[in-house]
């Protein structure tokens, strides 16, 4: 009988690691130097969820100093769970590192969505979609419950561009005529195709989640994480790079504001401030999201009427 660690299946068990790993995460943080650059300081040393921790730092140094912390607290790194990531704009390796479940760049995740939402749309094809006796209403809650769901996972903080959305927007419509037993030569609107599934286009509705989670994210406290690479993002954007400037989240936030007649943008630390308090008013808040809503549905149904293969 082992009298190291917490007993398995104890309700204080969890409790009294988390209490243990967060002792030892307050002196890996008294530890490690203090960045030099606003923007280092900034940016959260640790990611902890449960037994799980993303160490960040821009100094290989520090890794052996984490580690020595660790081994003070008798805590094992599990190496075969365990990568070392280096982000680097001259290094594409990065880009394929998968994190809580997506990979870190945004358009190698969305391929990646999408051909495990086509695998599970082929299941659910073969069980359920070639029976024609089932309503397309229960086929559509199927659809969204088992296909649509992994391809949507964590869409909330893609940063797309228009060429990736209309990309997304046609797969999903592929999918539905999937669902709706189409095919060719037979042609249907855009239209006809949203209203006979009550859909819409993925890309407003992955437009109605970044907003959500931007909203929750800033009436949340300053210091959690989220906060914190925000504000960092916008100390290092006035840096000059080489090369074309990368889509990121923040420029598509500020680019669906540009679709209404409003007076914030999100250019800066100072208008993310505004827009903080912004989203501190609930009902504002949410009068200013419906109202993008509705101005991207209206930029997008030009073509609605348009018949398709």
């Amino acid at each position: 009988m082992s009298n190291v660690g917490t007993p398995q299946g104890d309700s204080l068990s969890p409790v009294l690691f988390t209490i243990y790993l967060e002792n030892a995460l307050r002196e890996i943080r008294a530890t490690l130097p203090e960045p030099n650059s606003s923007y280092g300081r900034e940016i959260p040393s640790e990611i902890a969820y449960a037994d799980d921790v993303d160490f960040i730092g821009h100094d290989y140094a520090n890794i052996a100093k984490i580690q020595e912390t660790l081994e003070k607290y008798q805590l094992k790194v599990n190496t075969d769970k365990t990568e070392f990531t280096l982000l680097s704009k001259n290094e594409e390796d990065w880009k394929k590192v998968k994190k809580v479940g997506s990979l870190i760049d945004d358009n190698e995740d969305i391929e990646r969505r999408m051909q495990l939402s086509s695998t599970a749309l082929s299941r659910l094809n073969n069980l359920w979609l070639k029976d024609n006796k089932i309503k397309t209403a229960t086929k559509m809650h199927l659809y969204k419950s088992l296909v649509k769901s992994i391809l949507l996972y964590n869409c909330s903080t893609w940063a797309l561009t228009h060429t990736e959305e209309e990309k997304l927007n046609a797969f999903h419509g592929k999918q539905l005529k999937k669902i709706l037993n189409i095919k060719f030569p037979v042609k249907i609107t855009s239209k006809s195709l949203y209203k006979k599934c009550q859909e819409k286009p993925l890309s407003l509705q992955i437009l109605e989640s970044r907003w959500k989670l931007f909203g929750h994210i800033l009436r949340r406290h300053r210091d959690i994480p989220a906060n914190k690479a925000t504000r960092a993002y916008f100390i290092q954007c006035g840096k000059n790079h080489r090369g074309r400037p990368r889509t990121t989240l923040p420029t598509v936030l500020n680019r669906d504001l540009a679709l209404i007649d409003h007076e914030i943008r999100l250019h800066s630390s100072d208008e993310l401030d505004k827009i903080t308090a912004l989203a501190q008013d609930g009902r504002q808040w949410q009068e200013m999201t419906a109202k993008i809503e509705r101005a991207a549905e209206a930029s997008q149904t030009e073509n609605w009427d348009v018949p398709r293969h």
